[in-house]
């Protein structure tokens, strides 16, 4: 015993230091803190071997100088004192290449009174495998074979595969260092085992511990290797076997690296998985045939097109196809085979629906894995666009002609580089030719009326900002003469990707109907001013003859009343007689003033209807001159027409008769009221003197008259001529 190498705590008890030193392995004893108590000759032994030896006795600084796994030793060693259970399953592997099996638990012995110590055994595994002798000639080529093999192999024993011995391949394929696997069991590893599905492969899965269990190999199966660091995945062939019978317990594990070949494999499925997908989705009728018209891949559109299935596979086109069409297609095909370069062109086929169809093919040459040429097709249906460019064609020579024949200017603005096509029209309307202007919107705002320029400007610009489809305006345009003319433009605007990049639009020459509108609105307010001087000489003559009403019989018998009033004051005979007529003259006042309200309240017709009014109105005519009256009219209209429509009949009535009664002269009146058809028709026709109209116009009576029948969407109408009499008929529609 070197003395060096003692305790600093106790001499070793001569009993613990027989059975030490009778141990072949090296064992040591340590506090919970690895300070080394005790320790036999094969410990000494071993510490003494290191070069670089700790200058105390701590079996972690021991450690430490004798292994680079040292770190992960101590935390296995320091766990086993925590949950004071033992562990007999520690690998390590030192400087010099050399591994150590080592078991650690945790002892009171017997006569102590300190904290259970903690017992350290290390046991060299090439040692334990062999004699301590030289190892023999064979072995040594068997290791140095073994470490130059193409293939990783490992060493594992018991129950969870501790590896006991690794090649350097294994360590290279598996991309760890030897003495990260040294020791380590297979369930325990820094990565996952995974299945070929890629899912964790359980402990009962893995092949060198089926082998190890069994004692049966396991032949090419497929496992991968998942870093738990760079996450990648290593596939591997795995092999094991058991070791002859001088090893027993030991299992061999082989294994080569396929992850390039997987990795391919799987390339090659997606990229085939990618292509029948595409082929599966496409609308395009798609195939691959031989250089003999044989088809040997078809896709779904292409048998739905031909009403063929994969049992039509390997047959020639001229069996299944029209011969005509077929014999187009071998013809291109012959071209593609010659050139070996691939060929667009167009071919008739048939469409989904059974029609004739216009198809663009492209046809390209392929290599099958036997070098034979193979060519294959897809092509795509253009009918609907061959269709569509004829109709172009044929909308462009329309659209020509058009320009030709109309009278409006069409323009074509091009926004995203800011030119502008106007049509020949254009300088018919402006005296503009092409010379003389600008394709170019600013030339176009520069001809603008000045006070309608800014409004135009922001009217387009606000529509196209908004996204507007459509904009219109109108505004005065200054001509190549010198002239302004009202034009109206409108415009539809396409967009693209919500930015306007076109605009079609027609320019209308508005000039004479904006002329006509401004004569038309003139002659409208000269009538209106006609309208109004009638209706205040209306109401003034209306005012007259209240007046006269008023002073003619009103005043003349309020006069006589007054009269016989003052006579019967001064005679005492006749003062009763004189009080009694005056009451009647009074009486007889009271019953003008009311004929006179009653004429001119509005609300007569509401109260009692249009009959009794216009009979009054007859009744009137009659006192005042001999004139024979006939009224006709049906008393349900009352209940018919609307009170406006009849007030509006009543007023008609008593301004007509007020007119045969101060001009006509007439001796005989009809007046009728009539519905039919939807319309009520008023008719006031006397035998009088008649006028010419053609000299003497409207009267603002008939004014007021017509008046009255618009106001109800009517119309007016008068035969009259000297001495023929006046026939008024007025009519108007009636609301239901």
């Amino acid at each position: 015993m070197n003395p060096s190498f003692t305790t600093n705590f106790r001499e070793m008890t001569p009993w613990l230091q027989t059975i030490l030193n009778d141990y072949q392995d090296a064992v040591i004893i340590t506090n919970r803190h690895f300070d080394m108590l005790h320790w036999n000759a094969a410990a000494e032994e071993l510490w003494l071997g290191q070069n670089n030896r700790p200058a105390y006795n701590n079996f972690i600084a021991f450690l430490e100088q004798l292994s680079p796994a040292y770190a992960d030793v101590h935390g296995q060693l320091q766990k086993v004192v925590a949950l004071n259970e033992p562990e007999e399953k520690i690998f390590f592997t030192t400087f010099q290449g050399k591994t150590f099996h080592l078991s650690c638990y945790t002892h009171r012995f017997p006569g102590t009174q300190y904290l259970p110590n903690v017992v350290i055994i290390i046991r060299d595994v090439q040692a334990s495998l062999h004699t301590k002798k030289e190892q023999p000639r064979e072995e040594l080529l068997y290791k140095n074979l073994l470490n130059t093999l193409e293939e990783g192999v490992l060493l594992v024993e018991g129950e969870e595969g501790t590896i006991i011995s690794v090649n350097k391949k294994a360590c290279e394929i598996i991309g760890v260092r030897r003495d990260q696997l040294i020791g380590k069991n297979l369930t325990k590893l820094p990565g996952t085992i995974v299945r070929e599905d890629g899912t964790p492969m359980s402990h009962e899965e893995i092949p060198a511990l089926v082998t190890l269990r069994t004692g049966e190999a396991v032949k090419q199966t497929i496992a991968g290797y998942t870093s738990s660091t760079t996450g990648r995945t290593i596939w591997l062939s795995v092999n094991t076997s058991i070791l002859e019978e001088q090893w027993p317990g030991l299992a061999a594990v082989s294994f080569f690296d396929i992850t390039a070949k997987k990795e391919a494999e799987s390339k090659l499925s997606e990229t085939e998985a990618i292509f029948r997908s595409f082929m599966s989705n496409t609308n395009n009728p798609a195939w691959i045939c031989d250089e003999d018209g044989n088809i040997i891949y078809m896709n779904d559109v292409f048998k739905d097109v031909w009403k063929l299935t994969d049992e039509d596979l390997n047959r020639n086109m001229y069996d299944m196809l029209p011969n005509d069409m077929v014999a187009e297609y071998i013809a291109n095909n012959l071209k593609v085979l010659e050139t070996g370069a691939p060929l667009v062109t167009i071919e008739q086929s048939l469409r989904r629906d059974g029609s004739p169809g216009i198809y663009v093919v492209y046809k390209f040459l392929l290599k099958s894995a036997d070098g034979k040429p193979l060519i294959g097709g897809q092509s795509i249906d253009i009918t609907d666009e061959k269709t569509a460019q004829e109709e172009i064609v044929k909308s462009n020579e329309r659209f020509y002609y058009a320009t030709k024949a109309t009278s409006d200017s069409i323009w074509d603005w091009n926004i995203e580089k800011g030119h502008i096509y106007r049509s020949e029209s254009f300088t018919r309307l402006t005296g503009y030719s092409q010379n003389d202007s600008d394709n170019t919107l600013l030339w176009f705002y520069d001809k603008i009326h000045a006070e309608d320029r800014a409004r135009v400007v922001q009217l387009l610009n606000d529509s196209l900002q908004s996204n507007n489809r459509y904009w219109h305006d109108e505004y005065r345009f200054i001509c190549a003469d010198g002239t302004e003319k009202y034009l109206a433009d409108k415009a539809y605007i396409i967009y693209k990707d919500g930015k306007a990049i076109r605009a079609i639009g027609a320019i209308q020459d508005l000039t004479e109907k904006r002329t006509l509108e401004a004569e038309l609105a003139l002659q409208k307010e000269k009538e209106r001013l006609q309208v109004n001087r009638a209706m205040i000489a209306g109401q003034d003559l209306e005012r007259n003859e209240i007046s006269k009403e008023l002073h003619d019989n009103v005043n003349q018998i309020l006069s006589s009343a007054t009269i016989l009033l003052s006579a019967a004051q001064g005679s005492g005979e006749d003062q009763e007689h004189l009080i009694q007529k005056t009451n009647e003259y009074l009486n007889l006042a009271i019953q003008e003033i009311r004929k006179i309200t009653k004429s001119l309240n509005s609300s007569v017709v509401k109260e009692v209807g249009l009959l009794e009014p216009v009979e009054d109105i007859i009744k009137t005519m009659q006192l005042i001159k001999p004139v024979d009256v006939q009224f006709n009219c049906d008393p349900s209209l009352e209940y018919e027409l609307t009170q406006d429509l009849q007030l509006m009949l009543y007023r008609i009535i008593q301004e007509q008769t007020n007119n045969i009664i101060r001009y006509a002269e007439a001796s005989q009146v009809i007046i009728s009221i009539d519905k039919n058809d939807g319309f009520v028709t008023l008719l006031i026709h006397d035998n009088g003197k008649g006028v010419d109209v053609t000299k003497q116009g409207k009267g603002i009576g008939l004014i007021n008259i017509l008046n009255r029948a618009e106001i109800f969407g009517g119309s007016m109408h008068i035969d009259t001529k000297p001495g023929g009499g006046f026939r008024l008929e007025v009519k108007v529609p009636v609301k239901q």
